[in-house]
């Protein structure tokens, strides 16, 4: 330890169990593909294309497909559609997929979404936004730079206590660094460092995020307005997993600190942390409770439970052993942003000229649901991001485990169940195709054993016989290429066999060797040629003269 303790760094940490109360879904710039992913009874198989065997003729189709000019993707989809089983099998990684977004995933799969004036057909792309997860094992995981943020907003906020910036010009980086009393080496921030969140067990599902008005709004045929936003697949977090995630929340501590222009700025406590998360998070979930009951986009039987949870958890925000934080996408202008000094820029319509026309307001008009058809506005939506943080070393509250027990989540035994089945299934037809090859294989060596010992007795053979030999072969295999069938005389076949008769006559073959070529052509060339009479075939030939 050093003497000087003003230069002595200390920290502590804090052990936090996690449990995402809705869906959750950060960003990470991947995409479950068509190329990499199937669909099969609600569940997503994710897999390397370049990890499963094809078999020959599922290797020609993918080619075929790619090469399709026209409907390439549209024709690589259906080749992976169609082979789901097979791709299933090979998964690294299941899915829990909204209803929705498999009935539309089995609607668009191979199907054109528009046709552009050109004649030029877009296809749909069918890709789903994947949360942050482990590279290797796919696993969803909580980044801490996201809980860090969280935390920071919240804290600024309550420094900030609803003020409005000093003047028109203020940035928000400049605002930053006046409410933390400097930047860089006085950010209290600095001394706060918040780990990833996982687990073992994380649940994640496919939900479409669709987008609704605040606000009831009618057209000028009475007709109420939906939001405008395109509903998009997002694989997310599944809300209601009971302390699934943990974590860890590490306080750098500077001895001196704010005492001393050598370690100066404001000092961080765990429990002081946890009441600026409630401070600035439990008001807009109470809010947003009251949006999504007054606007029936949630069941009041859900909105009536979360009352009741935040109601069992109030003793555990006082005491600063838990407290609500809201990350990720879709969390809303309202929780990024101080009171008092927010200003969304929303748009009002377009100008004469045509031009977009944004005025700054207050407070978003729109909101972002997970939803488990796109066409869904109302009973079952659910916000997305709410999480609840514990300290690790509190202990545990029933009623948040209770509350997480009824709250419908993928049946993962089932889930396990398909993916070994389809392995078992799998593994089955790797079993029988190796016994296959291995047959073919056996096959394949027991007719090089026969043409070696053919070859080997034609090589004990005169020239004459081997010729003779040779000729036989030919006449057999024409009737196996025919299929039983007869070559037509005076073709190539039948004049080959005139010229060696001729030959063997004019060599002045021995015995042996012409009876031998008398007999072959005996046994073996009505079979192969095409003769009328053979008597009079016989006597064109010669045989009589070859034996005698």
């Amino acid at each position: 330890m050093s003497s000087n303790p003003t230069l002595t760094r200390f920290f502590t940490t804090q052990a936090l169990r996690l449990t995402p109360l809705t869906p959750i879904h950060i960003g990470c710039g991947i995409d479950f593909e068509p190329t990499n992913y199937v669909i099969d009874e609600g569940v997503l198989y994710h897999f390397d294309p370049a990890q499963v065997p094809l078999k020959p003729q599922d290797r020609k189709a993918l080619i075929d497909a790619a090469n399709d000019k026209r409907a390439a993707l549209s024709c690589i989809q259906g080749f992976f559609h169609d082979r789901r089983d097979t791709y299933a099998a090979h998964a690294r990684q299941v899915v829990a997929v909204a209803a929705g977004v498999a009935e539309q995933h089995g609607r668009r799969i191979r199907q054109i979404a528009q046709r552009e004036a050109n004649g030029r057909n877009v296809i749909n792309l069918l890709e789903v936004e994947r949360t942050m997860h482990h590279p290797h094992s796919g696993a969803p995981y909580l980044p801490g730079s996201s809980l860090k943020g969280a935390m920071r907003t919240a804290w600024l906020d309550q420094i900030n206590d609803g003020r409005a910036r000093r003047d028109a010009y203020e940035k928000a980086q400049q605002m930053e660094q006046r409410l933390l009393d400097g930047s860089f080496h006085t950010d209290p921030f600095r001394l706060v460092d918040v780990a990833d969140a996982g687990g073992e067990q994380v649940l994640s599902k496919v939900y479409f995020s669709t987008n609704h008005k605040k606000k009831r709004v009618l057209d000028k045929d009475g007709v109420e307005r939906q939001g405008q936003g395109l509903a998009t697949r997002r694989e997310t977090i599944v809300g209601g997993q009971y302390a699934a995630l943990t974590g860890d929340l590490r306080l750098d501590l500077l001895p001196g600190q704010g005492r001393s222009d050598k370690v100066p700025g404001q000092r961080i406590e765990p429990k002081a942390l946890a009441a600026a998360c409630n401070r600035y998070y439990v008001q807009r979930l109470a809010k947003l409770l009251a949006l999504l009951e007054q606007r029936g986009f949630a069941s009041p039987e859900w909105c009536t439970g979360v009352r009741r949870l935040l109601a069992a958890l109030r003793p555990a925000f006082e005491r600063g052993d838990a407290f609500l934080l809201r990350v990720g996408r879709h969390s809303g202008a309202e929780a990024v942003t101080l009171d008092g000094v927010r200003r969304i820029s929303v748009m009002q319509g377009k100008d004469e000229r045509g031009r977009n026309q944004y005025k700054d307001m207050d407070e978003a008009t729109t909101i972002w649901l997970a939803a488990e058809r796109e066409n869904i506005t109302r009973g079952d939506l659910l916000p997305f991001g709410w999480l609840l943080v514990e300290h690790a070393d509190a202990p545990e509250i029933p009623a948040l485990r209770e509350w997480c027990d009824r709250q419908p989540k993928p049946d993962l035994g089932a889930i396990q169940a398909k993916l070994d089945g389809a392995r078992a299934q799998a593994e089955a037809e790797a079993a029988r195709a190796a016994q296959e090859q291995a047959a073919r294989e056996a096959e394949k060596a027991e007719a090089a054993r026969i043409a070696a010992e053919k070859e080997a007795a034609r090589l004990q053979l005169t020239p004459n016989r081997q010729d003779v030999e040779a000729l036989a072969e030919a006449l057999r295999a024409s009737v196996v290429a025919l299929r039983g069938g007869k070559v037509k005389a005076n073709t190539e076949l039948h004049a080959r066999t005139r010229a060696l008769v001729k030959r063997a006559l004019a060599e002045g073959w021995p015995l042996t060797e012409r009876s031998v070529l008398a007999d072959m052509l005996t046994q073996e060339l009505p079979k192969a040629v095409q003769i009328d009479n053979w008597k009079d075939e016989r006597k064109k030939l010669q045989l009589a003269q070859l034996c005698a």
